[in-house]
Order: structure tokens, then sequence, then C-alpha cells
């Protein structure tokens, strides 16, 4: 174990936790990035260039708010043979 001294305190061990391959593995964050985040954000880039917003940073992250795919869908509980 290793010790760090401070002054005449002895901190607790320092602990290094290594993460496990099962929640991160890098040479799959590409795909994810491209999956998931780039046709969003490529979305939002293409709405901003046709909007030309005064405040570009604001009016960006409230079109994400708005567009957000994880966002819950709300249903009023009717189905659609009942909507018909």
């Amino acid at each position: 174990m290793q010790y760090l001294a401070l002054g005449n305190q002895t901190s607790a061990p320092q602990i290094y936790v290594e993460r496990t391959l099962g929640l991160i593995k890098p040479d799959t964050t590409p795909h994810y990035l491209g999956r998931f985040v780039s046709p969003t954000l490529l979305r939002g880039f293409t709405e901003l260039c046709k909007q030309k917003p005064v405040a570009p940073f604001t009016w960006m992250a409230d079109w994400l708010v708005r567009n957000n795919p994880n966002k819950p869908k709300i249903f009023d509980g009717a189905t659609g043979e009942e909507a018909a």
C-alpha cells in the first residue's frame, strides 16, 4: 500500500480502482458517437445554419433540449385503435 505523508499526518491508503472492461471499451467510442451523438448534432447544426440566430449557443442548447432523442414520450392514454 502507498501512503502519502502530509506533515505529521499520514493519509489513508490510496486505492487505485481499474475500470472494468464491461463499462469502458475504448474501441467502441467512435461507434457510439457515430450512432447516437453525431446524428442529433448534425440535425441541430443544420438548423442552426438555416436559422442564423443572434445567440447561437443559447439557441443550440434550447434546440438540444427540445429535440433530445432520449426524452421520454408522454401519451394521453389512448391506444392507436381508440384514437381512430
